[in-house]
């Protein structure tokens, strides 16, 4: 009798573990696709949108790089892609338009300021790292490099991406 109070005591507090976490997934992927949306609709710069979406894009790598089973980390990535491709890519599209009407001076100014970009230490750490880890799965590595590569156009070597 004491064996089966004590199994099931154990079993009653693993429950909320496994809903803890999935519920915390939810919430990531929901702040995520908010803040993606704003972005994408919102009045800012273009420089301002890709700044707010690489640094977004750092937060979900950094989550991601949590989950020790690949299969949830790729669900996580995939929910992560399907929510928010539509908004990434608007606003990447504003960017590549914004980026093509660059002088050469606004240029190198642009690639100066990029180096100085408070979220782009963790992109250079990050970046690698995550398309190791999912190198099998393309989708997760063109978004990882279309998103990189609307930075990197202009300090790409410097950055290391």
């Amino acid at each position: 009798m004491y064996k089966h109070f004590i199994v099931f005591f154990i079993a009653i507090l693993m429950l909320p573990t496994g809903g803890c976490a999935s519920l915390k997934q939810t919430k990531w992927l929901s702040a995520h696709q908010k803040n993606i949306a704003r972005l994408a609709t919102g009045s800012m710069s273009a420089e301002e949108k890709l700044d707010g979406l690489l640094a977004d894009y750092v937060q979900f790598m950094k989550e991601d790089l949590k989950f020790v089973n690949p299969v949830k980390g790729v669900k996580y990535v995939k929910k992560y892609h399907d929510q928010n491709l539509a908004n990434m890519e608007k606003i990447l599209n504003s960017t590549d338009k914004w980026q093509s009407g660059l002088n050469m001076i606004d240029k190198v100014s642009l690639g100066l300021r990029v180096i100085k970009k408070p979220y782009v230490k963790d992109l250079i750490d990050l970046t690698p790292k995550f398309k190791r880890k999912y190198k099998q799965y393309a989708f997760v590595a063109q978004l990882t490099s279309k998103l990189t590569g609307g930075l990197t156009r202009f300090a790409g070597k410097e950055l290391g991406l």
